[in-house]
């Protein structure tokens, strides 16, 4: 059962854990102090946010670990203008070293991906990914299997139509589906998740995630597309019937890097309701 302590000689009855509990579960009980109402403490959903906002450090948690905290205060932030040249310096990678990544610096990628919001902080992706390169080329090969079967169906579908030049890139020594990238990183949730964008959220994140480690990116959508369709990769894969494949990462260290940045961009279509 979740549980929230607090310290009566810290707290200063300011009622910014009532305030900030997104599940309206935290309230004043006859002591005076904040308490979680322990009827409704199955509706909590561990966002640590009475705890988190406490300006006092006063309360405490049964799920979180007060050692890995850190103090807001502490922590080095970029600017405005870094964290916007981060954010635009992102590109999408299409030729990788063969320098596979090392699982410490996965490890620390796959670190910040899990601080990704999600409904309801249910944190529903589940994630696949290729270790080994060797691996990332099997799916490759399974990627262009699922395409002969397409041509073999209907040789005149699109697909069959991009699949006929994959298959000859292949044959000339040429990866146009996955791009020489040693790693794909695939996220899925259950098939009754009511939101599946949690996923692509967890995606977006795990690009940016690579990107402040140097490491590049790209979206697999001919690798989602093959999952989706292909009995034999999600086999391969370990992925059942029951979930759904959000979306999929090339992910390696990029053979080549920018000189100049900020490419052209359409402008946004926004529509402001005032």
């Amino acid at each position: 059962m979740r549980s929230m302590t607090v310290d009566p000689a810290k707290c200063t009855r300011c009622g910014i854990c009532v305030k900030v509990c997104p599940a309206g579960i935290v309230k004043f009980g006859e002591s005076g102090l904040p308490e979680m109402d322990v009827r409704a403490s199955a509706n909590c959903i561990e966002c640590g946010h009475c705890a988190l906002f406490c300006p006092e450090n006063a309360n405490f948690l049964s799920f979180l670990k007060n050692e890995e905290m850190r103090a807001a205060s502490v922590l080095k932030m970029p600017s405005a203008e870094e964290a916007i040249n981060f954010i635009k310096t992102r590109r999408s990678i299409r030729s990788f070293k063969i320098t596979p990544i090392s699982p410490e610096v996965f490890d620390q990628i796959f670190d910040t991906v899990k601080f990704a919001p999600t409904a309801s902080n249910r944190q529903p992706v589940r994630w696949i990914v290729s270790a080994d390169p060797e691996k990332t080329k099997e799916i490759t090969n399974l990627i262009l299997c699922w395409m002969r079967e397409e041509i073999f169906k209907d040789p005149t579908s699109r697909i069959s139509l991009i699949g006929a030049s994959m298959i000859a890139k292949a044959k000339a020594g040429e990866d146009a589906l996955l791009r020489g990238a040693p790693h794909v990183a695939v996220a899925v949730v259950s098939k009754d998740h009511m939101w599946p964008e949690d996923a692509s959220i967890a995606l977006t994140y795990l690009e940016l995630a690579a990107h402040a480690h140097g490491v590049g990116a790209c979206w697999g959508g001919f690798l989602t597309a093959a999952i989706r369709n292909f009995e034999g990769l999600r086999e391969c894969l370990g992925i059942s019937s029951a979930e759904h494949v959000c979306g999929a990462q090339m992910l390696g260290y990029p053979q080549l890097s920018p000189k100049r940045q900020f490419p052209t961009r359409k402008p946004l279509n926004i529509s402001w309701i005032k």
